[in-house]
């Protein structure tokens, strides 16, 4: 089910500081799962000839165990990668990163969550971004809607809900105390010059 999220009700485009700070809690999480799925792979894998000389990893991508190990682990990690940002984008309108710091993923009717098939657009517009050499990230920087090119591509925006304004009220209830009366026979230039 969609949901609309209106700039009436508050929601407003993400700075880069918000978005930093998601994109840093996703790579931890994104790491840390990457680290519990790779154990189980890599307990049958040989990681001296990854570490050691040349010669020694040549001889190590020539054996089919050693690459079906290493392969099978990079294969777990891409899926991962997939599958992390498809769901959070796609399915629940952020990935856990940018939903704990309160952003959420629209597409350009303002809504979420994007759907899978805009959320694997929005991924492969991210691997272009990533490939500009950060250029396609920085736009955000130079952009008054603060979009990305993934963003740009893909027909999305992040948005935060911007805090509700705080009114000030008076200390007390009762009316101001008024002007004191001033005589109306009073001139008001002696008043100055009295002064």
């Amino acid at each position: 089910m969609n949901h609309r999220l209106d700039f009436a009700d508050g929601w407003r485009p993400a700075g880069v500081s918000w978005r930093l700070a998601a994109t840093l809690l996703d790579m931890a999480m994104y790491c840390g799962l990457c680290v519990l799925l790779a154990i189980p792979v890599s307990q049958k894998f040989d990681w001296s000839a990854a570490w050691g000389g040349i010669d020694q990893l040549a001889r190590a991508t020539s054996d089919p165990q050693w690459l079906a190990h290493a392969s099978g682990i990079l294969g777990l990690w891409i899926a991962l990668w997939w599958c992390y940002f498809v769901v959070g984008w796609g399915l629940l309108g952020a990935t856990p990163g940018k939903w704990a710091v309160g952003l959420r993923i629209t597409d350009y009717r303002q809504r979420y969550p994007i759907g899978p098939t805009r959320a694997l657009l929005r991924l492969a517009a991210y691997c272009v971004s990533s490939m500009t050499f950060e250029w396609g990230h920085m736009l955000m920087l130079i952009r008054y809607d603060k979009r990305t090119l993934h963003d740009i591509l893909a027909g999305t925006r992040v948005v935060r809900k911007s805090a509700p304004a705080v009114s000030v009220e008076p200390e007390s209830a009762s009316e101001p105390e008024s002007a004191p009366d001033l005589d109306p026979e009073l001139d008001p230039e002696e008043v100055i010059s009295d002064q």
